[in-house]
């Protein structure tokens, strides 16, 4: 009897520590999805740039500022992008660890607050905006989930007819799916007056990901005011920087993304 109830207790124990442990992961769990959603304005799929752009403003009230220039807000679409988004700035007394390789200047020569300077992008721009505008406030960000590179064209427009594309340009698409030389040579072709295009490679664990960096290299040759910022090379072994989807930035990421923006920007 007595190795009957020594079994049958350690067996409550086990079925305790089982539990504890299920618990433990699932608070872990619960916590990262939602610092992924903080991004995002509510249910929308679409950055949210007027709430980035009111923080901001509350956190400096004596600054002047354009608004960035917010993407559609009725967009439905999915695909692989659509639960892991980076989460809001912390202070800039976070104590979390920082790469060395982060720090870098926060102003342009030609624009030390952003003014003239516009990014076109997917739910990777949409996940690094706020850290952008911490650093550039009057840049002009147009990011939008699932974005891909031949919707390039009908953004760009629409950023001319509201006469906020500017000067330099930053270009980061690819997250979704390939695109051919021509598609990439027609958008090119169109910021040919722009003083500088930065051209920034994808990390996306998907089959398309080196057709995508092999196309921006090539066809970027082409272009004489085009700069080819290699995200692929430089976020290379910092897995720590990711989500668990390998696409989408954490704080410490965000930073590190955007201070590589900031020092091409200088270039």
């Amino acid at each position: 009897m007595n190795k009957k109830h020594t079994w049958i207790a350690n067996a409550l124990w086990g079925v305790v520590a089982i539990a504890m442990a299920a618990s433990v992961i699932w608070l872990f769990s619960s916590q990262e999805q939602k610092e992924q959603k903080q991004a995002l304005g509510g249910n929308s799929a679409v950055y949210n740039a007027d709430a980035v752009q009111t923080a901001y403003q509350q956190k400096h009230p004596t600054t002047n500022q354009q608004p960035a220039n917010p993407s559609s807000t009725n967009s439905t679409q999915k695909n692989d992008e659509t639960n892991n988004n980076a989460a809001q700035p912390t202070s800039s007394d976070n104590n979390s660890e920082k790469d060395p390789e982060s720090t870098s200047s926060t102003s342009t020569p030609d624009a030390p607050d952003g003014t003239g300077v516009s990014m076109i992008g997917d739910s990777v721009t949409v996940g690094i905006a706020p850290y952008l505008q911490e650093q550039l406030p009057n840049m002009t960000i147009d990011g939008k989930v699932s974005r891909q590179m031949s919707q390039a064209d009908d953004v760009i427009n629409n950023l001319v007819a509201n006469n906020k594309l500017g000067d330099h340009v930053i270009l980061e698409l690819g997250t979704n799916g390939p695109f051919s030389s021509d598609q990439l040579r027609s958008v090119l072709q169109s910021l040919s007056s722009a003083k500088q295009v930065l051209l920034v490679t994808a990390r996306v664990p998907k089959t398309w990901q080196d057709t995508v960096n092999d196309t921006m290299t090539q066809v970027g040759r082409e272009f004489p005011n085009v700069q080819i910022v290699d995200w692929y090379g430089a976020s290379a072994g910092k897995d720590q920087y990711f989500y668990n989807d390998g696409v989408h930035l954490k704080p410490d990421g965000s930073r590190y993304y955007t201070s590589l923006l900031v020092a091409a920007l200088e270039k």
